[in-house]
């Protein structure tokens, strides 16, 4: 699981969903999440948690060209390659983000250690958690 810790920037509510616009790392990452009352706590300045599954990291090379909002160039750490899926880390300002993808893809792409890449998720697959110290 890849968790950010960050600062809510800004949330709009449009009928059942919330925006919410999370600055981690500099990076300003969106989600767009059912409103509820878990999130009653949601208010800008307020410390959140970015999470998002590493199934959920794309990846492309720096002169693709993507719709997602959360799309960030980043170099590759470190590869750990299996039979059928690659695990690539990436080096986010510090942070590691994981992205599992097929060992194919990760071949085709030319995946190397230190190697820049783009790494995206939608904003549909990012979860908000109230931060700070008990957060993480």
């Amino acid at each position: 699981m890849n968790i950010l810790e960050g600062k809510i920037v800004s949330l709009k509510k449009v009928d059942d969903f919330l925006s919410i616009n999370v600055e981690a790392n500099g990076k300003i990452f969106s989600a767009v999440v059912l409103d509820s009352e878990a999130l009653s706590w949601a208010k800008s300045g307020e410390r959140a948690n970015i999470i998002f599954k590493e199934m959920e990291v794309m990846i492309a090379t720096q002169s693709s060209r993507v719709s997602a909002r959360n799309a960030f160039v980043s170099k590759i750490k470190e590869i750990e390659t299996g039979e059928l899926f690659a695990n690539v880390v990436f080096d986010f300002d510090g942070e590691e983000i994981s992205s599992v993808i097929t060992k194919h893809s990760c071949e085709e792409l030319g995946c190397a250690e230190g190697g820049e890449f783009i790494w995206f998720v939608k904003s549909n697959e990012v979860t908000i958690q109230k931060g700070g110290k008990s957060g993480r």
